[in-house]
């Protein structure tokens, strides 16, 4: 029966816009774009005979690279984007206390990592970062490559990811679960889906700052500035480790 009151009207229950099968098509995007931009680039190296081993130093991984990431971004932005407001995806600017409580967070944060890492090192007996190799082949690079890199780990990388986890991932998971165990599970698959075994404890860790950021303001940016902070750090530390000569 229609009603004329406008309480009782917003006590209806709404079905959300999209959800788990916008998901789905997200990665399907994801998954198909990726193996394109890959297979184009794999071909056009080697006919070009291009040099791909300094990792992401090398022009065609760093293209590939940002392209990926592009993909990522464009694809939640096409798909989920169109049927999402901003406020679902966490897009909306907060309050500027927010973006205050990221320096103590992330001091925690670090520390809370160099002791999981420490931990790592007395089970494993080292802790090495398979990073450093893959992005840099294990050369020390210049201040063009050092910016270059920065542009995409520290600026592109952040952005993407906090979009994805944070926005689309934190959103659908807090439907479902409060919000202690939505940021413990989306920090979770954040560590796991690294696919770097020595680095899921100290990225889980951080999954875990980056969630809380979320929760409490409500969106992505508080996140995408702890994140641009953490991959600085570490993309310095990979420099400074690769100036002193470089990684056995």
């Amino acid at each position: 029966m229609l009603t004329n009151n406008p309480l009782e009207q917003s006590q209806a229950p709404i079905a959300p816009a999209w959800g788990w099968r916008d998901l789905f098509i997200t990665l399907l995007v994801i998954g198909v774009g990726g193996a394109l931009v890959v297979l184009v680039l794999r071909t056009l190296a080697e006919v070009a005979n291009w040099d791909t081993s300094r990792g992401f130093i090398s022009p065609p991984v760093y293209i590939a690279g940002t392209l990926l990431y592009l993909i990522i971004g464009g694809a939640v932005l096409a798909v989920i984007g169109p049927r999402a407001g901003w406020r679902d995806l966490g897009l909306q600017w907060p309050h500027w206390m927010y973006f205050a409580l990221v320096p103590p967070i992330f001091i925690f944060g670090m520390g809370m990592m160099v002791l999981t890492n420490a931990g790592v090192t007395l089970l494993f007996g080292e802790f090495q970062n398979p990073q450093i190799e893959s992005i840099s082949g294990g050369e020390a690079f210049g201040a063009g490559e050092l910016v270059a890199l920065w542009v995409l780990i520290a600026g592109i990388v952040p952005l993407v990811e906090e979009l994805f986890f944070r926005g689309v991932l934190h959103h659908l998971l807090r439907r479902h679960f409060n919000s202690a165990l939505t940021i413990v599970i989306g920090a979770a698959v954040f560590a796991v889906v690294h696919f770097i075994p020595m680095l899921i404890p100290g990225l889980f860790v951080a999954g875990l700052c980056l969630g809380y950021l979320r929760e409490q303001s409500g969106s992505i940016w508080p996140g995408v500035l702890f994140h641009m902070l953490q991959n600085t750090l570490a993309l310095l530390a990979m420099a400074l480790v690769l100036s002193m000569g470089g990684v056995s």
